[in-house]
């Protein structure tokens, strides 16, 4: 059975709707924060970008940034202060987050202007414990 060239371009058209549904799937879904089964394994892993880092603790001092509406967090386990963006729900953290909770949180470990910061990029991989 021979496809006729329109169906053949319906065919086309059809598969090229689909992929860009998938795109825009992935692209544009909502980071419901699924992701709750963070081994502690997974502390340092080396990749392209920097050295990924997950940390535990309790929220020692909570303090926002002078501009942008960010968040510095120091938590007792880390020498390394933890900074959460704006886009990474600093916001919300700040309105419920307060001294002496528990805390894990995952980022990428940076330099900022010669000192060490973990950063936070997504609102999933910052989780209150208690």
């Amino acid at each position: 059975m021979m496809m006729q060239k329109e169906e053949k371009m319906v065919f086309v058209l059809l598969l090229m709707a689909l992929g860009s549904l998938a795109v825009a799937f992935w692209a544009f879904s909502s980071d419901d924060g699924s992701d709750d089964n963070i081994s502690d394994s997974e502390f340092q892993e080396e990749y392209d970008a920097g050295i990924s880092a997950l940390v535990e603790g309790l929220v020692q001092e909570i303090k926002p940034t002078n501009s942008g509406g960010h968040l510095l967090i120091t938590i007792d386990s880390s020498p390394t202060p933890l900074f959460i963006s704006r886009q990474a729900g600093a916001e919300k953290l700040l309105e419920v987050l307060k001294r002496g909770d528990r805390i894990r949180a995952k980022g990428m470990q940076r330099d900022y202007q010669g000192q060490k910061e973990i950063e936070v990029t997504r609102p999933s991989d910052v989780k209150i414990l208690n």
